[in-house]
């Protein structure tokens, strides 16, 4: 794992540590759920639902689905884990801290190649760059292939591409998916391979071209119970996330539905 991954993965152990002790002085409280960061405006709203029906409120906590994995393996306390992707959930059932047989596909989602703007001036305006020039030109910003799902589905797609050499000299590797389109919002990245979800729920980023998505691995987010969790009410909140309700909030936000 490289340094900068570690004092990632430290700083987070340090901040759900802190958020937990804050829980533990203001109890009742929900599950504590680990979930990707591309999950965070769906979730949210489904933890405020989850209150309105007579529930204590959950104790969210957003990173990339890597980050969180590797906090769980090395004991960081968590009800439930929403992973972007199967890679670190299949992690974790081989470190033995969960049982596959117990995870709901609970959306799915795809990729985008995408720019901060309005969408009707950019079409207006016929400028929309080919997909070779717009990931060859100026800075573009994906998830940190080594650690961030997003990276991965994005250096697969380039790979099948035949774009990859190209490209990598222009990507700027951001630390979660919503990291790097904070980077493309405040125009510090010219573009972004980013969530198509993003695209469709975030104002000002303009997506210009889908993504093939038999070019990478699906992308499918995964709940699951951790064996380890002893809250009472985690078990109905994974129900809660399969529930119709539910997809019908992932959808608002542009995921797709299993």
């Amino acid at each position: 794992m490289s340094m900068r991954a570690i004092l990632t993965s430290l700083f987070l152990w340090l901040a759900s540590s802190s958020l937990l002790s804050a829980c533990a002085a203001s109890q009742p409280r929900g599950p504590i759920v680990f979930a990707a960061s591309s999950l965070q405006k769906p979730l949210e709203e489904l933890a405020s639902l989850w209150v309105e029906k007579g529930n204590d409120p959950l104790v969210l906590s957003f990173a990339s689905s890597a980050t969180l994995a590797r906090q769980i393996d090395n004991g960081s306390l968590s009800d439930l884990y929403i992973s972007a992707d199967e890679q670190w959930i299949e992690y974790l059932v081989t470190a033995g801290r969960l049982d596959d047989s117990a995870v709901r596909v609970v959306a799915t989602n795809s990729l985008v190649l995408a720019i901060y703007g309005e969408e009707g001036a950019l079409l207006a305006s016929q400028n929309v760059p080919t997909t070779r020039k717009f990931v060859t030109t100026g800075k573009i910003t994906t998830g940190d292939p080594e650690t961030v799902p997003l990276g991965r589905f994005a250096e697969q797609w380039l790979q099948s591409a035949g774009l990859w050499d190209a490209a990598k000299p222009h990507l700027v590797p951001a630390q979660s998916s919503g990291a790097a389109v904070k980077l493309v919002l405040i125009r510090e990245a010219d573009g972004g391979i980013l969530y198509a979800s993003d695209a469709a729920s975030i104002k000002r980023l303009v997506a210009i071209r889908a993504i093939p998505p038999e070019s990478h691995s699906p992308i499918v987010y995964q709940a699951v119970l951790l064996p380890s969790s002893a809250h009472p009410d985690a078990g109905d909140f994974l129900e809660f996330l399969a529930s119709d309700e539910a997809r019908q909030a992932f959808a608002r936000y542009g995921f797709g539905v299993p």
